[in-house]
């Protein structure tokens, strides 16, 4: 993987990658996920943002634990930083997925500027089933990576060894 870019550009910084941060960030994206799916009969817009804020925190997640940390300003860049970091990880071939997740995040920052902007059911459905999606993923990659680390049924958990 290049990373190497991603490091010149000041987009991230290295640093050790802790356990119990990344294992944090996967936890709350699991609950997200479920709340989205709650909201989801009630209000599609906010199911739309919910979900996008599970596959944020995962993919910074993913970013944690390969050893860097985002760098930069907040809010807008900071997400676009998360995503394109995130699509740099996971390679070329889930470039579709990414750039869904881009375009969920641009949505996301519109519609909360925005709260008259309409989402409808099916773009809602959409978003949880790429939070799923990207969410496996990374929890795959943490298992790869951290044999001590189980994130299994649903919820992640430290594995005893």
């Amino acid at each position: 993987m290049k990373y190497d870019s991603l490091i010149e550009l000041g987009l991230v910084e290295e640093q050790a990658s802790d356990n119990a941060e990344v294992l944090g960030l996967m936890t709350r994206a699991e609950r997200d996920l479920e709340t989205c799916r709650l909201l989801q009969k009630t209000d599609e817009e906010w199911a739309f943002a919910v979900a996008y804020q599970a596959m944020s925190r995962s993919a910074r997640a993913l970013i944690m634990a390969e050893g860097f940390r985002p760098r930069g300003a907040r809010g807008r860049d900071a997400q676009k930083t998360i995503v394109t970091a995130a699509g740099v990880i996971l390679g070329e071939g889930h470039k579709s997925l990414i750039n869904k997740f881009d375009r969920m995040r641009r949505k996301h920052q519109n519609f909360l500027e925005d709260p008259g902007r309409v989402i409808s059911r099916y773009e809602s459905d959409q978003a949880i089933k790429d939070a799923e999606e990207l969410m496996e993923l990374v929890r795959g990659r943490i298992r790869d990576k951290y044999s001590q680390m189980s994130l299994l049924n649903g919820g992640a958990q430290l594995a005893s060894r």
